[in-house]
């Protein structure tokens, strides 16, 4: 009886009767259907995939196993699809790929690619050798870099000439087109002159920054383009620099600062090169006939270098020159006689070198019209006739006033 009674208490716990579908009854109805739902959910889930993972049908399409859009993943070898976009073209994993076909870029065909910059190259190239070419002179003197093309006229041999980097001239160029730092076209005003004083620096064994060095890391011979600044990114007027070989004393010197540069070492108002000093440089060569198109040039001074061959004929067009120092070098050969136009010439040293003949008479003349007032040469008696010449000199070192010319 007891037993009952307890069943009885716990079935009427708290005078409630329990609910017989709630939270723990073991045949709640819709307990039973929400689990039949997850079982058909998880069954479609199931077969969904399944399907997913089984091989794709084919297709007749040819692209479809190359994925169907620009960039997509191929469901053949799992690498990106590019569409090269050009109709009638197949992927690289298209049936109908030709292995043997070269491959192409997307860029190739590009708006942006780099064909713009090689057009512009080629344009500038063209338009420079336009201005440059009839202001080329091919040395006549012997050197054998330009062996090939002496004794032949015409443009194709100086084009050549501008073309062939074993020549002053085809670096000149060169560097011109392809290594100059400094934005310039074809109707630059002093594209000329700018060619001119790269040519100088080459011919006189100029040697930039892709020239061989010795095993001690020394340059071979010739003279450093950091030495005057040549060849920089500047306007040719700043390709200056200040000499110390003097070292501690001649920076003290009460010299001005004009007198202890190399370069050019002056311009006029127009950015026209007036002055050019290369002095005790170590220049080897030859000077080029090209000086000649440095109009306003006043004063030339390459004075004890190893320059040889003999004095370009086109220093006589120089019309505004009055200082030409040249001595101390191996010129040789008679000195021409061109200098008769050069109403502004006062001074002229020729001495230390290896020419021989007489003193032109245009330089004479000069002197006795009181417009040449200083005429140096190898006179001593030998190699070189003068009877106009200021000063001497018997080769060597040893130099003396001539006696009929004092007090002139």
């Amino acid at each position: 009886m007891t037993r009952v009674q307890s069943l009885d208490i716990d079935i009427e716990k708290n005078g409630k009767t329990p609910n017989p579908y709630g939270p723990g009854a073991k045949n709640s109805p819709t307990n039973t259907a929400r689990t039949y739902l997850m079982f058909t959910l998880a069954l479609f889930v199931i077969y969904g995939v399944g399907k997913m993972m089984l091989p794709a049908k084919k297709s007749n399409d040819p692209y479809a196993s190359a994925g169907g859009a620009a960039g997509s993943w191929g469901s053949e070898h799992q690498h990106p699809v590019v569409s090269s976009g050009i109709k009638g073209a197949t992927t690289n994993s298209g049936p109908n790929n030709d292995m043997d076909s070269p491959v192409k870029h997307y860029h190739e065909n590009s708006p942006q690619s780099s064909n713009g910059d090689i057009v512009a190259l080629e344009l500038k190239e063209t338009d420079f050798l336009m201005v440059l070419l009839p202001y080329v002179v091919i040395p006549s003197h012997s050197r054998p870099e330009y062996e090939k093309y002496q004794g032949n006229e015409g443009t194709d041999f100086v084009e050549e000439v501008l073309y062939d980097k074993n020549t002053p001239h085809g670096m000149a160029f060169d560097f011109l087109l392809n290594r100059d730092t400094r934005p310039i076209n074809h109707d630059d005003p002093h594209l000329i002159q700018r060619f001119v004083l790269t040519l100088l620096f080459y011919a006189t064994g100029g040697r930039d920054e892709n020239a061989p060095v010795s095993e001690e890391g020394a340059r071979t011979s010739g003279w450093d383009f950091g030495t005057a600044h040549f060849l920089t990114g500047l306007h040719e007027c700043h390709w200056v620099k200040k000499s110390f070989d003097d070292g501690f004393w001649g920076i003290l010197s009460i010299q001005s600062d004009t007198d202890r540069r190399v370069g050019v070492t002056k311009c006029n108002a127009d950015m026209e090169v007036t002055e050019i000093r290369l002095a005790d440089l170590n220049l080897v060569g030859f000077i080029p006939e090209e000086i000649k198109w440095l109009s306003s040039l006043e004063s030339l001074d390459i004075q004890n270098n190893h320059l040889a061959g003999p004095i370009p004929k086109s220093l006589g067009e120089l019309d505004e020159l009055s200082y030409l120092s040249l001595d101390g070098n191996n010129f040789s050969g008679t000195i021409p006689d061109v200098f008769g136009n050069l109403q502004h010439l006062e001074r002229v040293y020729l001495n230390f070198n290896d020419f021989n003949g007489a003193m032109p008479k245009s330089l004479c003349t000069l002197r006795e019209d009181a417009v040449l007032k200083d005429l140096w040469s190898d006179c001593g008696g030998y190699p070189i006739t003068c009877t106009c010449c200021t000063v001497c000199c018997d080769m060597v070192a040893e130099c003396n006033e001539m006696e009929s010319q004092k007090g002139n």
